[in-house]
């Protein structure tokens, strides 16, 4: 049986491999979002670069965990290949580095926040209605109007988006359901957070669609939710959004109901603005 002989050395190999390997994994489950979000091919090959680096000292320090114990001690040959997989990593983690800031050292990107004046036609701010109501101004507003949007929806993303039409739109799933693109209803603060950075993120005009109020109810004190929506509609309402909350009043009782519509607006006021 394959035994450690040098305990001190094996951790300090066997913790930066976990660590390592943990970022390797971390790369490859964003890759996707973030190659489609860079677009510039020049930035997808720093990206490529870096998966490259740390990949390389996970084989490195897989060898090195071996070296400190019966299985490869004392193997010289093993000992340059790693020394030769670490350098050729930090070679690459090093030039990926450099080659992340030389386009802009260079002049040749510029980060410029987009920007766009204030609406003078829509009070920002929440409204309330109807679940068709809510989704026709929703859709007005994101593919019509072409503001930026993010749906919090019980339906999956690929259902709500082919539902009402759209493509790209970014969606929360609120569901108790092990899925990576699922939150859990109970999650009220990391929702607030996610939806707090989305509204944060841009100075243009945006748009929250709120359709699963019913749902964030059942799982949740109606005093929680009432404070949630709250803190929602006063983030809009500092940072140019519309929050279009669907509530289907047949589905709740009449004080939540009345509590829930104190914080609102009706979406009636909100469709004579953009009739004009």
């Amino acid at each position: 049986m394959p035994h450690v002989l040098s305990m001190g050395y094996f951790l300090r190999d066997l913790t930066v491999l976990l660590l390592s390997l943990a970022i390797v994994i971390m790369l490859l489950t964003i890759e996707k979002n973030v190659k489609r979000n860079l677009r510039v091919s020049y930035f997808t090959r720093v990206f490529n670069l870096l998966i490259g680096a740390f990949f390389l000292v996970v084989i490195a320090e897989f060898i090195g965990v071996l070296l400190r114990t019966s299985v490869l001690y004392g193997n010289e040959t093993y000992v340059i290949i790693r020394s030769i997989l670490l350098t050729i990593g930090a070679l690459l983690l090093f030039l990926s580095s450099v080659m992340l800031y030389l386009p802009f050292a260079r002049g040749q990107y510029v980060i410029v926040p987009i920007a766009t004046e204030p609406s003078q036609e829509i009070a920002y701010g929440a409204y309330w209605g109807r679940s068709e109501a809510t989704e026709r101004l929703f859709v007005e507003l994101t593919k019509h109007r072409h503001l930026p949007g993010i749906a919090v929806t019980r339906d999956p993303p690929e259902v709500f988006r082919s539902r009402l039409g759209l493509k790209i739109i970014p969606v929360l799933w609120v569901s108790k359901v092990k899925h990576d693109e699922a939150v859990d209803p109970t999650r009220l603060p990391y929702l607030l957070e996610n939806l707090k950075a989305f509204l944060e993120s841009t100075n243009l005009d945006k748009v929250i669609l709120l359709d699963c109020v019913e749902y964030l109810l059942l799982e949740n004190k109606p005093e929680s939710v009432l404070k949630f929506i709250a803190s929602l509609r006063d983030l809009a309402t500092l940072n140019r959004g519309i929050l279009l909350v669907s509530i289907e009043r047949e589905a709740l009782d009449e004080k939540t109901f009345n509590m829930l519509v104190s914080e609102l607006k009706p979406v009636e006021e909100l469709e004579k603005m953009l009739s004009k």
